[in-house]
C-alpha cells in the first residue's frame, strides 16, 4: 500500500473516532435530561460527564444603557458625605481657586456655587471665566455655577456684562417674544462667563405695588401676562443652554416686609392662591418645561400655621411635589435670609428644608458654614430623621438636571458609574 492510500485511510480512522466521540457525549447528554424527568431513586447519571456553561459575550459599557440605570448606579457609588455635599449651593469670596473653595469644592463635594457681586469675583470677564474653570476643573462632579441675572435693580454680573431690562419693562410690552430674546440673551451672556443656571424667570404676581422685595422684579400683576412672559423667558434661557428657576413659590407678590429681612405673613386664602399665584407655576409644571423651583420664606397660615413655607412639608411636598405634579429639582431660598435665620440656626433650617422635601439647599457662605451644614445633615440622616431613601432622591433629581444640560456629560457619568474600563477619574 502506498503512503497516499496509508494517509486517507488514517484520515478516515480519526474522522470515525471523532464521530463516535460526538456521538458519545450526545448520548451522555440524552441521559442527563432524561434523569431530570426520572425518580431520585431510579436515576442513573453517568458520573463522568459533564457540560461547560456556554460562553457569553460581556456587555459594551455604555451600550443598552438608560438614564435611570446610569443615575441609580452614580448615586449606588457615592458616599453619604458625596451625597449630601451634591444637595448645597454655597456663596464664597474670592476671585481665585484658594483654601476656602479648593476645602468646599474638593473636600465637601458641593454641588455649586452662587455667584454675587459680594464674592469678589466679578471685577474682570477673563477673572470670573478663569476662576469658574478652575472650579470646574477640580470638581468631581461638575458644578452649577449660579447666579440672579434678572436686570434693573438686580443683576449681579452689572460690572461686566452692564445695564439689563428690568421684568417690569418687559412685562410692560406685552410682547412674549421679548421675554424670549430677554433670556436667550442671558443665557449667551452666562454661557460665555462658565456660569450654567440663572434663577429666573421671577413668576410672582404683583397684587401688592408697594412690595418692598420686588421693585422692577416682576412681568405684571396680571397671573396670564405674567406665566406668558415667564414661559418665553423660560424658553430663551433653556435655548441658549442655562438651567432656569422658577422664583418666589408659592408667590411673593403680595407680601409687604422683605423676607431678606423678616418673614413676611400672608393671609391668602387657597381660592385666591389657586386663581392667582399658582397659575404660572400650575400652567408651566403642566407644559413640562421647569427644571427647577425655589420656594420662598413666608408664613401663609391657610398652608401652615407655623412653618414658614421652605420649611414647610405642606408646601415642599404636599402642595408642589404632590399636587402640582413637580418632578423637577426643588431649591430653598438663601437659608440666612432674616425670614429664617431670625428664628432657625443654619443646621436647623437645613435638616427642616430637607425633611419638608427641598433637594436643594441655598444658604452657606464660606467652608465653616458649609461645613457645618452639612454635619447638622450627615446626623439627621444617622438618627433617622431623613431616611437615605430621600436623600437618594435627591440626588438623582440633581444629578438628573446636570445631565440633561450637559453639565455633567455622559461620559463622564459612565466612569462615575463605573461603567467604563476607566480607573481614572475625576478626583
Amino acid at each position: 500500500m502506498d503512503n497516499s492510500k496509508r494517509r486517507i485511510k488514517s484520515r478516515f480512522r480519526l474522522q470515525r473516532r471523532r464521530l463516535l466521540g460526538t456521538a458519545g457525549t450526545f448520548f451522555s447528554v440524552l441521559m442527563i435530561d432524561s434523569a431530570c424527568s426520572t425518580p431520585a431513586s431510579t436515576a442513573t447519571v453517568p458520573t463522568s460527564t459533564r457540560t461547560k456553561p456556554i460562553p457569553t459575550t460581556p456587555p459594551i459599557a455604555g451600550k443598552n444603557i438608560t438614564e435611570d440605570d446610569l443615575l441609580g448606579a452614580i448615586v449606588q457609588h457615592m458616599s453619604l458625605e458625596q451625597k449630601l455635599g451634591q444637595m448645597v449651593i454655597v456663596e464664597f469670596y474670592s476671585s481665585t481657586f484658594d483654601a476656602n473653595l479648593q476645602q468646599m469644592v474638593v473636600k465637601n463635594f458641593i454641588s455649586g456655587v452662587l455667584t454675587a457681586k459680594k464674592n469678589s469675583t466679578a471685577h474682570t470677564r477673563s477673572e470670573l471665566l478663569e476662576l469658574d474653570q478652575a472650579m470646574q476643573a477640580r470638581a468631581r462632579i461638575p458644578l452649577f455655577i449660579t447666579t440672579d441675572y434678572e436686570g434693573g435693580l438686580v443683576n449681579e454680573l452689572r460690572l461686566i456684562t452692564g445695564a439689563r431690562a428690568s421684568e417690569s419693562a418687559i412685562g410692560a410690552t406685552g410682547d412674549p417674544q421679548v421675554a424670549y430674546t430677554a433670556g436667550h440673551g442671558a443665557a449667551a451672556d452666562l454661557k460665555a462667563l462658565g456660569l450654567n443656571v440663572n434663577f429666573m424667570p421671577i413668576i410672582d404676581v404683583l397684587t401688592n405695588p408697594n412690595n418692598p422685595g420686588l421693585p422692577d422684579r416682576t412681568f405684571g400683576s396680571n397671573p396670564v401676562l405674567v406665566t406668558n412672559m415667564g414661559r418665553a423667558y423660560l424658553k430663551g434661557l433653556s435655548a441658549g443652554g442655562v438651567v432656569g428657576c422658577l422664583k418666589h413659590f408659592p408667590g411673593l407678590g403680595s407680601a409687604n416686609l422683605d423676607p431678606h429681612l423678616s418673614l413676611p405673613t400672608m393671609d391668602r386664602s387657597l381660592a385666591t392662591l389657586n386663581s392667582v399665584d399658582l397659575v404660572p407655576y400650575r400652567t408651566l409644571i403642566n407644559e413640562g418645561i421647569v427644571p427647577m423651583v425655589m420656594v420662598t420664606h413666608i408664613l401663609n397660615p391657610q398652608l401652615d400655621p407655623t412653618l414658614p413655607t421652605s420649611l414647610s412639608p405642606n408646601v415642599v411636598t404636599k402642595m408642589l411635589r404632590d399636587q402640582l405634579k413637580f418632578n423637577g429639582v426643588i431649591i430653598c431660598d438663601t437659608l440666612w435670609m432674616g425670614g429664617i435665620s431670625n428664628t432657625y440656626s443654619l443646621s436647623q433650617a437645613a435638616v427642616m428644608t430637607v425633611k419638608a422635601g427641598t433637594d436643594l439647599i441655598l444658604g452657606p457662605r464660606g467652608p465653616v458654614e458649609t461645613n457645618t451644614m452639612l454635619v447638622g445633615l450627615r446626623q439627621a440622616v444617622n438618627s433617622g430623621q431623613i431616611s437615605i431613601g430621600q436623600i437618594d432622591a435627591s440626588v438623582t433629581r440633581i444629578l438628573r438636571l446636570k445631565m440633561k444640560f450637559n453639565i455633567l456629560s455622559h461620559n463622564l457619568a459612565l466612569q462615575l458609574a463605573g461603567m467604563t474600563g476607566e480607573s481614572e477619574q475625576r478626583n
